[in-house]
C-alpha cells in the first residue's frame, strides 16, 4: 500500500502540519466535495469577489475613473499651436471624470496666450498648469480655479512678459 492509501491507515489525526505540506500541493481538485465548510475557515477569511465589493466601499462606491472629493477630476495636454484667429475652438482629449463624452474637454483661444478651458460636468475644482512639450523655455503659465465648468489659462513669456501662443499646457484638476 502506498500514497494516500497508507497514510489514510497509518496517520494519526491532526498529525500532518503546515510544514509537512510542499507548497502548490492542496488544490481544488484534491479537496473532497464537502471537506471545506465555513466552520473551517478563518473568521476573517474573504472569497475574491467580497474583496471587490470591500475595496469599492473603501472607495466610497464610487467606481473607478467617478468624481468624489480629493480625487483626479481631469487632466489635459492641450497643444495651443493649433489655435488661432481662425480657428479659435478644439476640442482637447483628455480625463474628465464627470463626462466620458468624446467632447468633454475643450478649448477656446480668446486672444494670444489666453484661453477659456470647458470640462463638462465639472463645476469647480484646483487646477495645477505647466509648460510641457518641446519648446517649454522661457514660458510660464497659470491657470484660474475651475468655477462653472470653465478654467482660464494664461501663457506668457517669463522674459518680457508677453502673452504667447503655440505652448503647451499640462492641466491637471482637483
Amino acid at each position: 500500500m502506498g500514497g494516500f492509501g497508507y497514510a489514510a491507515v497509518k496517520l494519526k489525526p491532526a498529525s500532518v502540519k503546515t510544514k509537512n505540506i510542499r507548497p502548490g500541493a492542496v488544490t481544488t481538485d484534491r479537496i473532497a466535495d464537502g471537506a471545506v465548510t465555513t466552520s473551517k475557515l478563518a473568521p476573517d477569511a474573504v472569497a475574491p469577489n467580497a474583496v471587490n465589493a470591500m475595496n469599492a466601499a473603501k472607495l466610497g462606491g464610487v467606481a473607478p475613473g467617478g468624481c468624489q472629493t480629493g480625487w483626479l477630476k481631469a487632466s489635459a495636454v492641450i497643444d495651443t499651436s493649433t489655435l488661432n484667429d481662425a480657428q479659435p475652438d478644439a476640442v482637447v482629449p483628455g480625463f474628465n471624470c464627470a463626462s466620458k463624452a468624446a467632447d468633454a474637454v475643450s478649448i477656446h483661444r480668446d486672444a494670444v496666450g489666453r484661453y477659456t478651458v470647458t470640462l463638462n460636468g465639472i463645476d469647480s475644482g484646483t487646477v495645477v498648469a505647466g509648460i510641457s512639450g518641446a519648446n517649454p523655455a522661457n514660458a510660464v503659465t497659470a491657470a484660474s480655479p475651475v468655477t462653472a465648468g470653465k478654467v482660464i489659462v494664461k501663457v506668457w513669456n517669463n522674459s518680457d512678459a508677453a502673452f504667447v501662443d503655440g505652448k503647451t499646457v499640462s492641466l491637471l484638476v482637483f
